[in-house]
Parts: structure tokens; C-alpha cells; sequence
């Protein structure tokens, strides 16, 4: 399986999150969960930095097709930078 690493980040003026939440967005994102388990992606972490406005999202897919299905919606709420990573071992 491939992993990817997703940077998800937006601005103060167009948060979506609490205090003042828009529902429409968060309902995308609270998808997600669900949407990796149908595309049978594995989520290994899910961190969000509130006062920076940014997400960091660990994914392992088959294929980034698998990827797309299970964020695809949310790309429309800020900006994304997603990175194939790979494990790297020291000897």
C-alpha cells in the first residue's frame, strides 16, 4: 500500500471550525471516516493545528484514485498539498 501525506490548510477568515462553525463544510468532513473505510483506505493519523488553521492527515491506499474518493470533497474547503511518502529506514 502507498502512503500519502496530506497538508490541509486555510486562514482565519475562511475557517469553518469553531466557534462559528459552517455545517455544510464540517458535514465534508466528518464524511471522511466513512469514506476511507468504503474506499478501504487506512487513516494512521488525523491531527489538526486550530490556531494555525492547518490539517496533517497520514493515509495508506492501493492507489490515489482510493485517495481522491475519500478527500475529494473536502478539497473545495481549502487548500491541499498531498505527498506520496515512503518509510525510510536508517541502518
Amino acid at each position: 500500500m502507498a502512503t500519502y501525506h496530506i497538508t490541509v490548510t486555510h486562514s482565519a477568515g475562511n475557517c469553518f471550525g469553531p466557534p462559528n462553525e459552517d455545517e455544510s463544510t464540517m458535514s465534508l468532513w466528518k464524511q471522511v471516516k466513512a469514506n476511507a473505510e468504503e474506499n478501504k483506505v487506512d487513516i494512521k493519523f488525523f491531527k489538526v493545528n486550530p490556531s494555525e488553521h492547518i490539517f496533517f492527515i497520514l493515509l495508506e491506499a492501493e492507489d490515489y484514485s482510493d485517495v481522491e474518493k475519500t478527500i475529494g470533497q473536502c478539497k473545495k474547503t481549502a487548500d491541499f498539498t498531498v505527498t506520496p511518502v515512503v518509510e525510510q529506514i536508517f541502518f
